[in-house]
């Protein structure tokens, strides 16, 4: 498949191979507003233009402290009330606590 050359005028005029002219217009003429960010890295994604986190500063990024499930394992025998104890999951490793230790479930 070869590509038709597309040339680029002085006043920044393209011309097509077909021989059709477009002439970009400036910001303060457009209708519609350029909401692409000057970022080179900005990714679009539904409509929204998003910068990659590696562009943001460490304080804006937002990093959430995940602790897993077994946790609540190294809680027992008397489980707390932190997040890792108050889980759902937290049960199940409540009760292979209680097995290992020759307890009633």
């Amino acid at each position: 498949m070869t590509r038709h050359p597309i040339t680029v005028l002085e006043d920044g005029t393209r011309v097509y191979a077909g021989g059709r002219r477009y002439k970009p217009k400036p910001p303060e003429e457009r209708a519609y507003r350029v909401r692409k960010p000057a970022t080179p890295g900005a990714v679009r994604y539904n409509g929204s233009w998003f910068l990659p986190l590696a562009l943001l500063p460490d304080g804006i990024r937002p990093i959430i402290e995940t602790r897993p499930d077994t946790d609540a394992y190294d809680h027992m025998p008397k489980p707390c009330r932190c997040a890792v104890c108050r889980r759902p999951a937290a049960e199940r490793w409540r009760r292979k606590w209680r097995r290992d230790h020759g307890l009633q479930p």
